[in-house]
């Protein structure tokens, strides 16, 4: 008999072994699919080999302080590197001489804040819609094997990995988010100190603050990444306040809206209806907080144009699906319960026990106060000096990997910046933070950049006139960076499960 209970009891702990591992499996699966890791590869039309040296004549050459273009300009490349720049430079034996017929050209530009999640397709999209550098904002191994990849040849923009979040949860809620959302779960100082240690023998470039990491482990974070010179950006947790942030090690704040999310806290939460209350309690104290920002070195990164869809996403998406670049997302990710853009599944959506009375017109006036609060903290920091940065949150609705940098700039102009300083924004300040040679049309530097038939320092929309870009060695000129275009709509239409012909 006590035979028969041992085997009894084998044979239900083997079971259970196997149905956690099979509900496991089946989560993760779930997961890659809903982060666009099932989706068809796109067939790359662009050619696959490096040019060599390069002479790119008749153009106009934007400064290296960024506010002036230099005329009748030629540049030499070679393997990637800016060789030489002036005006009569003549062409030697094996060199491709390209025409820029009398275009722009600016350094490649650079999206600070993105989400590739398993979208590999997305590396395309950014080369041609000229971003030659995006900062991953939530990185994690499968980056870092793209990142080595695109050094070593593959088409791609330049990869710097910022760690998957740090967050603090308890040991059940650890396990699933660990499963779900792929975070580094942390709770002690030893834990930090482990994980930060692990993740920067990696590979990692920097560490990510989450709006759910603890006041201690903070702390903890921004005292080890401070010992170990590495950079600790992100999100104000919630449970930390403006001091705590001024104490720490912070260099970058990855959205406007946290410090709206942090004087909502300091306020007592505003709702639909002391909107207006709300609004002066954050003019009276925006030059406040942008002079410590300033006095603290931390950098600040935009997300204005993706803010400013919050109110119309919740209360008539339609339209703003119809005005993004929707067959250039990854279904996967359009499509799923994690990061869903569509009806039915939209992140932003509200269920529909919240749609009573006048439900559309108390979100509207809740939100659009919201993105009037980013507008006033983001003013007061250019007054203040402050350096913001050009990021997208691309990936998130509805901010279309590549496309959406080009949303972000006039964004960024329309709340006060002049074409210049929106430029700058997305070329040589995120290289500088991140410490890269490039953002700069300088000899010497990453010869990553774009031609462009209009002049971006008139008006910046016109980073959109992309005529050609040169990105890690290659060139793209009109068609292949459309081929590259037409071959992720083609992959994604493949593997599409709901007909969008309806936001087009």
């Amino acid at each position: 008999m006590k035979t028969w209970i041992i085997r009894i009891a084998i044979a239900i702990f083997c079971l259970t072994l196997l149905s956690a591992a099979g509900t496991y499996l089946f989560v993760r699966d779930a997961v890659v699919e809903m982060f666009g890791g099932h989706t068809e590869l796109a067939k790359r039309a662009a050619p696959e080999d490096r040019t060599g040296r390069v002479l790119l004549t008749n153009v106009n050459i934007l400064s290296e302080a960024g506010d002036a273009f230099l005329s009748g300009q030629s540049i030499l490349l070679e393997d990637g590197k800016i060789i030489q720049i002036g005006p009569d430079l003549s062409a030697t034996s094996g060199e491709d001489v390209l025409d820029g017929d009398g275009g722009y050209l600016i350094p490649g530009l650079i999206d600070s804040h993105v989400h590739l999640w398993k979208s590999r397709n997305d590396l395309l999209l950014f080369i041609a819609n000229g971003v030659t550098a995006v900062r991953e904002m939530h990185g994690t191994n499968l980056h870092l094997k793209w990142k080595d990849e695109i050094e070593s040849g593959a088409i791609g923009p330049d990869l710097f990995v910022i760690a998957a979040q740090l967050a603090t949860y308890n040991f059940a809620e650890g396990v699933w988010v660990d499963m779900t959302a792929e975070r580094n779960v942390v709770r002690s100082d030893s834990d930090v100190r482990r994980t930060v240690s692990s993740l920067l023998a990696a590979g990692f470039d920097g560490f990510k603050a989450s709006s759910f990491l603890s006041l201690p482990a903070y702390q903890a974070a921004s005292r080890d990444t401070a010992e170990l010179s590495t950079p600790f950006v992100g999100h104000i947790p919630i449970a930390a306040g403006l001091k705590d942030l001024w104490a720490s090690n912070q260099s970058e704040i990855a959205h406007v809206e946290e410090f709206v999310k942090v004087l909502d806290r300091e306020f007592g939460g505003y709702n639909s209806k002391n909107t207006e209350d709300f609004l002066n309690y954050v003019r009276e104290r925006s030059a406040d907080v942008a002079a410590k920002t300033r006095e603290n070195d931390i950098v600040v990164t935009g997300t204005l144009a993706l803010i400013d869809t919050f109110a119309a996403q919740i209360t008539d998406l339609e339209p703003e699906l119809k005005a993004v670049e929707l067959e250039y997302v990854n279904p996967g990710i359009a499509e799923g319960q994690a990061m869903g853009w569509l009806p039915g599944t939209n992140r932003y959506s509200l269920p529909e026990s919240y749609k009573t009375d006048d439900w559309k017109e108390r979100y509207t006036r809740y939100w659009t106060a919201y993105a009037q609060a980013q507008d006033i903290l983001y003013k007061a920091f250019l007054e203040a000096g402050v350096t913001v940065l050009a990021g997208t949150d691309a990936n998130v609705p509805v901010m279309v990997p590549g496309f959406s940098l080009h949303d972000e700039l006039l964004a960024m102009q329309q709340a006060g910046m002049s074409p210049a300083e929106a430029l700058k924004s997305a070329t040589s300040a995120p290289a500088d933070f991140m410490g890269m040679t490039a953002g700069r049309i300088v000899e010497g530097y990453d010869a990553n950049l774009v031609l462009l038939r209009e002049n971006p320092l008139n008006d910046i929309s016109a980073s959109e006139s992309i005529e050609r870009v040169f990105a890690n060695g290659r060139t793209f000129d009109r068609s292949q960076l459309d081929d590259l275009l037409q071959s992720v709509r083609t992959a994604n239409a493949a593997s599409r499960k709901q007909d969008i012909a309806q936001f087009r």
